[in-house]
């Protein structure tokens, strides 16, 4: 039979010829119709609008809808695509897609793909880029863990720094909250879903925060807000569900992370073993003792022995042991700490001169004695002698047990004791040629004796003899030695009981507010001041000078935390954890990795421990010639 055939000569208008079975090559502008055979002659541009497509393959823009295409024989080459749907299998890349396109695809074998996907990626090839803007897939399968722009913000973190006021916390940037809290706030919450599960991890810090009142929380109340811990390991969690979109909220603390953890540094003179790094060496910077549970150091004012307690109670002692002063039932002296029995220690105290001992209480209120008791220092009701004299003098290389179970806080001094009960009396023993314990008179005791009143807080013994306390109604009392106006009298005369300092606000809330040195005396006010008087040949108090100060005078900043002071060497905390140091540094003493001395404050880097707190320790321990301190780890 025979057929109609056709052969375009020169560009054509749009026509229509049913059944064309084209040969040559097709140069229309436009075509309509069905079309069998190659069509990839066509040039660029042209405009098909065509029926059914059964060509084997096809190359040029396409615009249209392509739906009809056959999903099992059609192979599409295309350029541009413009299509407002599409459906078929899909080779190549298809980020020239514009509009809102509409691809329902079969198997997407595509390098990369841009756009929006409605409907089953699961065809995907492994190692494919699927850059995609909303993905609204029923299903999709692979890991996810290359996706860009999609997730479910159940499971999303997001930053909020609590602000002063309200912080509104836009659950539609996640529902994981890491809060740094840095200001008193009200929580509330914007965008919130039918349903949520929120997580809050909050810094911990002294702020506050108000929740929202739909809040029900486990056990009836808000848990209680951690204070202030700068560890890594620090943090306190909260959760919060909903299923009313914030009608109702339930919530509960899931963790309470606070932990306690202080290292122990030393610097300066390494003799005897003092700075208990196993060697006789001297560090002019701090160098830290092995271990990270210590919790509180020796107060008082030894030259050769010091100790510490760890968290769970133990006491530890180091440096010389002539006299039994290291607790350790013999006169071995060790550079490094050895443990004294027990686990219930609480505060201990090392001082003494010729009668070289030490001091402590236990969580139950008993305190203990040993090493040496020169003139009674033990406080153990028995004469002592002079060591040098050949004479021991009932001393004792462990502890024994001072009559008593409501001692509160202990100072060993130059060869006396002073110290504090909870029911507000202060007692003393040992030596007294100058008055230092304040019974009026000059009489050594060998037992605690009651110096009058009852509204005691805490007590300081010094060197040589000037001695000092806070009572409970901010009142600061000096007594003992005035030579070189030690005792911020404004003069340079001795008393043998209490004698007022001028002002009534000296802060009784810890021992280390207050600290009576080497013919010096320090002191702090419920203001955060510091304040010093008395001898200084190195600049030992802050002023920078070198004068002496017979009466209270401040030194600068309005943040001091604690205060130490022994020989020529000063030591203090701030109360953003910050140490200070200052006055004589001939054996690096005061920790700046030199040997410079200075008459005014200096930072040693690091977050240290201040001091503050309920119980009595102390963080800082400046000795004649040696320092140590608790560094937050």
């Amino acid at each position: 039979m025979s057929q109609e055939k056709a052969q375009l000569i020169a560009p054509q208008g749009h026509f229509t010829v049913p059944g064309l079975n084209v040969a040559g090559v097709v140069t229309a502008s436009s075509f309509s119709g069905n079309c069998t055979g190659t069509a990839s002659s066509l040039a660029q541009g042209s405009n098909l609008v065509v029926g059914v497509m059964t060509a084997s393959s096809f190359a040029g823009d396409v615009v249209g809808n392509a739906a009809g295409l056959s999903t099992t024989t059609a192979g599409l080459k295309l350029g541009i695509v413009t299509a407002t749907s599409f459906a078929g299998n899909f080779t190549g890349i298809g980020s020239g897609l514009t509009g809102t396109p509409n691809i329902v695809a079969g198997l997407v074998t595509a390098s990369q793909f841009v756009g929006n996907t409605p409907g089953l990626a699961a065809g995907i090839s492994a190692g494919k880029n699927l850059n995609a803007g909303i993905i609204t897939a029923t299903t999709f399968h692979g890991d996810g863990s290359n996706l860009t722009g999609a997730g479910s913000t159940a499971f999303i973190k997001q930053d909020v720094t609590a602000q002063s006021g309200t912080t509104t916390i836009d659950l539609n940037d996640g529902n994981i909250i890491y809060l740094t809290h840095s200001n008193n706030t009200t929580i509330a919450f914007s965008n919130v879903s039918t349903a949520e599960d929120i997580t809050i991890i909050r810094t911990l810090t002294a702020n506050t925060i108000t929740w929202p009142a739909a809040v029900k929380w486990n056990g009836g109340s808000a848990p209680t807000l951690l204070g202030a811990n700068p560890r890594s390991t620090a943090g306190q969690v909260f959760n919060l569900v909903t299923y009313n979109a914030g009608t109702n909220w339930y919530g509960w603390e899931e963790v309470a992370s606070d932990p306690s953890t202080f290292a122990l540094y030393s610097w300066g003179s390494g003799d005897d073993g003092i700075l208990a790094q196993n060697s006789l060496t001297k560090y002019s910077s701090p160098t830290q003792v092995p271990g990270t549970t210590w919790s509180t150091l020796t107060g008082g004012f030894s030259f050769d022995s010091r100790g510490a307690i760890k968290n769970d109670g133990t006491l530890w002692m180091w440096g010389k042991n002539d006299q039994g002063q290291l607790g350790q039932n013999d006169r071995v002296s060790d550079s490094s700490p050895v443990q004294i029995p027990g686990t219930t220690w609480s505060n201990v105290s090392a001082g003494g001169d010729q009668g070289r001992c030490a001091l402590a209480i236990k969580t139950d209120g008993t305190l203990w004695s040993w090493g040496g008791n020169h003139v009674g220092n033990l406080g153990l009701n028995e004469a002592g002698g002079p060591s040098e004299t050949g004479n021991p003098g009932n001393q004792y290389s462990s502890p024994v047990q001072i009559p008593g179970t409501t001692w509160k806080d202990v100072s060993n001094g130059y060869d006396y004791v002073l110290a504090t009960k909870t029911d507000g009396t202060a007692w003393a023993w040992g030596e007294n040629g100058a008055g230092q314990l304040g019974l009026t008179n000059k009489t050594d005791r060998s037992s605690p004796t009651q110096i009058p009143g009852t509204t005691w807080s805490y007590m300081v013994a010094g060197n040589p003899f000037n001695s000092m306390g806070v009572k409970t109604d901010g009142t600061f009392w000096t007594w003992g030695l005035g030579n070189n106006g030690a005792l911020g009298q404004n003069n340079l005369t001795g008393y043998s009981s209490p004698k007022q300092v001028p002002g009534t606000t000296w802060s009784n809330t810890h021992p280390t507010k207050l600290s009576a040195g080497f013919y010096r005396g320090f002191a702090i006010k419920t203001d955060g001041t510091l304040w010093a008087w008395g001898y200084q040949g190195n600049g030992e108090l802050a002023q920078n000078d070198t004068i002496r100060y017979s009466s209270p005078v401040q030194i600068p900043g309005t943040t001091w935390e604690s205060v130490d002071n022994m020989y020529n060497v000063t030591l203090a905390t701030k109360t953003d954890g910050t140490l200070w140091s200052w006055g004589y540094n001939n054996n690096g003493e005061l920790g700046h990795n030199n040997r410079i001395r200075y008459s005014s404050p200096v930072q040693i880097p690091g977050n240290w421990k201040t001091g503050s707190g309920t119980d009595t320790g102390r963080t800082i321990a400046a000795g004649s010639d040696n320092s140590l301190a608790l560094k937050v780890q």
